[in-house]
């Protein structure tokens, strides 16, 4: 999840937004012309390990150790097909030389982020990137040498789609645990439909190899996508009772009911913002009013019925976080006056993301939700770290709007993840 795509698909941010529609902007408040500057040396530094989000994805499934091997392997023989140097002798254009280095350098780096994965569920996600990184040099170099043929990339990458839609369409929902058979189902369902949704990129602008290169990227990633899908699916029947039956109509009649809460929930957002002067905050804010509006809805397009629970259960956590956020800038809560106040905020959403993973209800549903608060966390220390680097000299509050409302976010969406899995659990337990 780069941030930018978890982040903007989701409507927490709508609690900024809302806030904003009220009259009373968390943006605002926290960037107003009259804030102090800051020292930038007394922020709060941020060390490598927290150069990636403090949280893992995981799954309530055992991975086995051979499965990540192979993909491991995979990578590797990959990488072993291209030239050592890989220089102008062999591809003259430097341009495109640089894509297919660039490549096997992505390739070799998410072989180490697996290595270093928290969770085992993080290393297949990294494994699989480093797949795809891997064959779009290997399919480059091969077209190069001639070898390989965009048309047999295509073919390849058209079967593998065809598996996954074939796989999916006969998709059953065994379980016993139906919290455990949410969480498994709702990742295997997100694999398959994009795996599903595979289209292979049309001819590139700059040149042939790099058509064939993206070519092999989209059938590696489609086979990948499909591979993890199966092998999560075989493990989890592994693990159930030979007598164990479906849990598909209570997954979808507990997801209606979600969906029939947060409809009532959107129901009550503030109406859209008519504002005459455009600047950069009335856009942001228009931009995370309609992900609020338009969030809900986008449920009944989920790959599935497990996906849409699992969904839902983030989406009632944002809800929360919309109420507790505007509550806290109602009451002027929310300062930032000096670089103490910048390391409290990120150390509350820390010690947030923390407290909810000790909960014990339906842990597996509050970790869904506190990836993605984890993921704020992430994204503000990345954007603390660049003005706390930057050239010399303070900081003017208003610069540090945008890290400080995410951890706010973040603290406040971490709290609300353990609630919002009690009520999707009781969903499940009634429907």
């Amino acid at each position: 999840m780069p941030v930018g795509d978890d982040l903007t698909r989701r409507g927490v941010l709508a609690a900024v937004g809302a806030t904003a529609l009220s009259g009373c902007s968390a943006i605002d408040r926290f960037g107003s012309d009259d804030r102090p500057t800051i020292d930038r040396y007394g922020l709060p530094s941020v060390d490598d390990e927290q150069t990636r989000p403090a949280v893992a994805p995981a799954v309530p499934v055992a991975i086995a150790d051979d499965h990540l091997g192979a993909a491991r392997d995979r990578t590797t023989a990959l990488l072993s097909t291209l030239p050592t140097p890989l220089g102008p002798g062999e591809i003259p254009n430097g341009h495109v030389r640089e894509h297919i280095l660039d490549s096997a350098a992505e390739a070799t780096a998410a072989l180490d982020e697996a290595r270093r994965a928290r969770t085992q569920f993080a290393a297949l996600e990294a494994l699989r990137r480093s797949r795809e990184a891997a064959r779009y040099a290997a399919a480059g170099w091969a077209f190069a040498a001639g070898t390989q043929s965009t048309d047999a990339l295509q073919d390849e990458s058209w079967s593998a789609a065809q598996a996954a839609r074939s796989y999916r369409s006969s998709y059953e929902y065994p379980g016993s645990d139906p919290v455990r058979a949410t969480l498994v189902h709702a990742r295997v369902e997100r694999l398959l439909d994009r795996a599903s949704d595979t289209e292979s990129p049309g001819g590139h602008s700059e040149s042939a190899l790099l058509t064939a290169a993206e070519t092999g990227e989209t059938a590696e990633s489609t086979q990948a996508l499909l591979d993890d899908a199966r092998h999560l699916r075989v493990r989890f029947d592994a693990s159930l009772p030979t007598d164990t039956g479906s849990v598909e109509g209570r997954l979808r009649r507990a997801a209606e009911t979600l969906l029939a809460d947060l409809r009532d929930r959107r129901a009550t957002l503030p109406p859209e913002p008519t504002v005459d002067d455009w600047g950069l905050t009335e856009r942001t804010v228009d931009r995370l009013r309609s992900d609020a509006a338009h969030g809900t809805e986008r449920l009944a397009d989920a790959p599935g019925p497990a996906s849409a629970l699992v969904d839902g259960t983030e989406r009632l956590a944002q809800f929360d976080t919309l109420g507790e956020v505007q509550a806290r800038v109602d009451a002027g809560e929310l300062p930032v006056e000096s670089a103490d106040d910048v390391r409290r905020y990120r150390q509350a959403a820390r010690d947030a993301l923390t407290a909810a993973l000790t909960d014990d209800a339906a842990s597996g549903l509050t970790r869904t939700v506190v990836v993605d608060a984890a993921r704020y966390v992430w994204s503000a220390d990345s954007e603390l770290a660049r003005l706390r680097d930057g050239y010399g000299g303070d900081i003017s509050a208003e610069r540090l709007a945008d890290p400080v409302s995410r951890y706010v976010i973040a603290a406040e969406l971490a709290r609300a993840a353990p609630a919002a899995s009690e009520r999707t659990v009781r969903a499940l337990e009634s429907a």
